[in-house]
């Protein structure tokens, strides 16, 4: 089956390789992992740069439970793309657009009771009834419900019969960081939240704090396990992405890999420079590829210092930094490369791996942030369960 933009196909100097395979088994492994939980695949952004989609397609056959974005224009997105399942927006909606969840069946969130009042008055309107989920703030940011004005909120929509109490959530920014304390402390504020909305009447059907960091800590399962969580939002997860340092417990694949072709063999002489900023010069003469790969490709080369790629499955490393729409590499110890040879900035080639993890820590990103490539880079979908290969 081809997509769109097939005709690019011959003449692409510049991809992302994007695994729908490795994504459907990262999923069944997440399933394994969490028995009995409903699976929310997080695909703002594009999906992390993956495509949501041909990537929200691939996870509404796969089974995931629904998705999640972050504002109505990716939800509606979504639904024009063909997808089906529950879609949860996670940014309450403006003014603007409060009639959009009732027109494209999205999921609302809802952090005030006049949120609510605004939304049900809209979905009135459209005579449709609305799933939402109210969102508590345990200490992040600001965003959502504070608890003291919950049961305003929870009273809010019970009282208004064009909403549905879908779900109870938070974000926990405590496991994004080196320690499970924050995590913990976040959980047991939500705990408190949980056992208010008990009190008020039935529990929604999705209660949900963990998202793709939390995974890989046991006591932040074991303890949204304990306070009544129903659900888990992955997003990173679901692509091969690690967000916590150590040891995972999850076997998960990453499902994209980045390549480009060598446009050029060329060298530097002694004294030139390698970027416009002429931080230093060439000490020697250098045998330099020339990539069609810069920062509006891959954003994080605005960030990359001490960088590697991957040519003929030897280390390449960049030289200075990354110009708008090309990079030069380092083959000093890699012979024979010519224009058109494969180089791998994202993946695997030969003996040598580079992952969306390590460029992170080189570059001061976090990692789910490496694969929000521009619109040059050509999406490449293959299934190798099927050998189902697209482009889009």
């Amino acid at each position: 089956m081809t997509g769109t933009r097939t005709g690019r196909r011959g003449s692409t100097t510049a991809w992302a390789d994007i695994d729908l395979h490795a994504l459907g088994r990262n999923l069944e492994r997440l399933r394994r992992g969490l028995p009995g939980q409903a699976v929310f695949g997080v695909v703002k952004a594009d999906a992390y740069g993956h495509g949501a989609g041909p990537v929200g397609r691939a996870l509404q056959r796969f089974g995931i439970d629904g998705l999640v974005v972050a504002d109505m224009g990716e939800g509606i997105t979504l639904r024009r793309a063909g997808i089906t399942a529950p879609i949860l927006v996670i940014d309450p909606p403006l003014p603007s657009q409060l009639r959009l969840p009732a027109l494209h069946r999205l999921g609302a969130t809802v952090t005030s009771a006049a949120e609510a009042r605004a939304l049900a008055t809209a979905a009135n309107r459209a005579g449709r009834t609305v799933e939402v989920h109210v969102r508590v703030n345990t200490g992040f940011a600001g965003f959502g419900v504070p608890p003291a004005e919950l049961a305003d909120l929870l009273a809010a929509v019970a009282a208004a019969p064009a909403l549905r109490l879908e779900g109870l959530y938070t974000h926990l920014s405590g496991a994004y960081g080196p320690y499970e304390d924050g995590g913990l402390a976040e959980l047991e504020r939500f705990g408190e939240a949980v056992e208010a909305a008990r009190a008020a009447g039935p529990l929604p059907a999705l209660v949900h704090a963990l998202s793709s960091p939390a995974l890989d800590r046991p006591l932040l399962t074991g303890a949204a396990a304990r306070i009544g969580c129903t659900a888990v939002r992955c997003g990173a997860a679901l692509f091969g992405i690690r967000m916590a340092d150590g040891d995972s417990p999850l076997p998960l694949a990453p499902v994209m890999s980045v390549k480009a072709r060598v446009s050029r063999v060329t060298a530097l002489e002694p004294g030139d420079v390698a970027d416009y900023a002429a931080a230093g010069a060439a000490p020697r003469r250098t045998p330099v590829a020339v990539l069609p790969f810069g920062f509006a490709d891959g954003h994080h080369l605005h960030r990359l210092a001490g960088g590697v790629l991957l040519i003929r499955g030897r280390p390449a490393p960049v030289l200075g930094r990354a110009f708008m729409s090309s990079l030069l590499a380092d083959v000093t110890d890699i012979p024979d490369v010519q224009p058109g040879d494969e180089a791998v900035l994202i993946g695997r080639q030969g003996d040598h791996r580079i992952t969306a993890e390590t460029i992170a820590a080189r570059s001061g990103l976090r990692p789910s942030a490496v694969p929000l490539l521009g619109p040059r880079v050509v999406r490449r979908y293959r299934s190798s369960a099927t050998r189902e290969d697209q482009t889009e």
